[in-house]
């Protein structure tokens, strides 16, 4: 039987185009759902802007709006934790920001929420948000740990206030913790206890609502950051309390890279899981070289592009995965030029990974996309 989740054989996609695309997707999916011509998860962006002007954040989400049929809140602007404790109002700039993000949010889009006790750099506790974002922690949560008790009660406010605003229909409440493992392993069973207990109050209220933590699979498959075998462990702590084994999921930082089957982490990720259900949180692959010095080999064009979202799509269909999130819609050239004195380095892993280039047109992946898409989600 051919495997569907293998990137299609680059010669036979330049000779025969979408029609070999659409026979390879039959013939792979020959599943009933496929018969029907339907889809079993859904596919969507987060709203990550190609520039920092207006026009371009209204043209990313009148993208999204009607180019998928989820849209992914990705928040890690830190965590209001004295307002959370008190149960007193969010600063107005930061409600400014949330108003924002729904009201341009189409209605009918289904909405993932993401949300994490855990800092921008995966080693502590998240910073504090107030006037602006990555702010330093208030006195009184300066040098605490995660199952502090006035950290479990200000993240639980703080998450079933943000469940209140954004209404989600799925809910990720930590993202890609096993990042804490490499950087602070002595927090791990602190961040576990507070993930348990967020994890048990959130279903008591809300039990219809999936509830979650993320995982940045491939870096759980580099050796080189550990014995993977010891972290998907580690994380299976976290799946006994989590609806969906829900993984961001970048190929390229795949140690070592097999383009042949580039989703290996993919497949461990889906013998480790126990039977739950699938959801790739955020992806991506860059149509062109990171300019990283780390990946200055790299294999990157958007044809290799093309072919590893056919792949990841592919896969998604043939093992019913809740729903796919791609970064970037379009890549972000414009706003790393204006900002790239501001960011740091790896900044520029995901500039690359769009269906659009810097310029708004069309790769060969955003044809991969289209395919699926019109497919209606069942």
């Amino acid at each position: 039987m051919t495997d569907c989740t293998r990137p299609l054989p680059l010669r036979a996609r330049l000779m025969h185009g979408m029609r070999v695309l659409a026979a390879a997707i039959v013939l792979c999916l020959g599943t009933q759902a496929l018969a029907a011509n339907t889809r079993p998860f859904l596919m969507g962006f987060t709203p990550w802007p190609w520039d920092t002007e207006w026009a371009a954040l209204q043209d990313t989400y009148d993208f999204i709006n009607t180019n998928a049929d989820i849209i992914s809140h990705h928040i890690e602007e830190g965590v209001p934790w004295t307002e959370a404790l008190a149960g007193t109002a969010f600063h107005p700039r930061m409600m400014q920001g949330w108003t924002l993000r729904r009201d341009l949010t189409a209605p009918g889009l289904k909405v993932f929420l993401s949300l994490s006790p855990i800092d921008q750099m995966r080693a502590g506790l998240a910073r504090y948000r107030g006037e602006a974002p990555q702010m330093p922690l208030p006195a009184e949560f300066a040098n605490v740990r995660f199952n502090d008790p006035k950290v479990k009660r200000a993240y639980l406010a703080y998450v079933q206030r943000a469940i209140d605003f954004f209404r989600p229909d799925y809910l990720a409440i930590a993202i890609e913790a096993n990042e804490l493992l490499d950087n602070a392993p002595q927090s791990w069973p602190d961040f576990v206890e507070l993930h348990v207990e967020t994890y048990r109050a959130l279903k008591q209220s809300h039990p219809g609502l999936p509830v979650f933590v993320t995982a940045s699979v491939h870096n759980v498959v580099n050796p080189a950051r550990g014995d993977p075998a010891t972290t998907w462990s580690k994380l299976q702590q976290l799946w006994r309390h989590s609806d969906i084994a829900a993984a961001s999921f970048y190929p390229f930082l795949q140690q070592p890279l097999d383009l042949a089957n580039p989703f290996v982490a993919l497949d461990e990720l889906r013998r480790r899981a126990g039977g739950k259900p699938i959801a790739i949180t955020e992806a991506g692959y860059p149509a062109k070289q990171p300019a990283v010095d780390a990946l200055r080999n790299l294999p990157a064009s958007p044809e290799i592009q093309m072919n590893v979202y056919y792949g990841l799509l592919a896969k998604a269909a043939s093992e019913r995965y809740a729903f796919v999130v791609v970064w970037a819609h379009r890549d972000y050239d414009a706003l790393w030029n204006r900002m790239q004195d501001e960011l740091p380095e790896w900044g520029a892993l995901w500039r690359d990974v769009g269906i659009l280039d810097g310029g708004g047109s069309a790769r060969p992946s955003r044809d991969v996309w289209d395919l699926f898409l019109r497919m209606p989600h069942r």
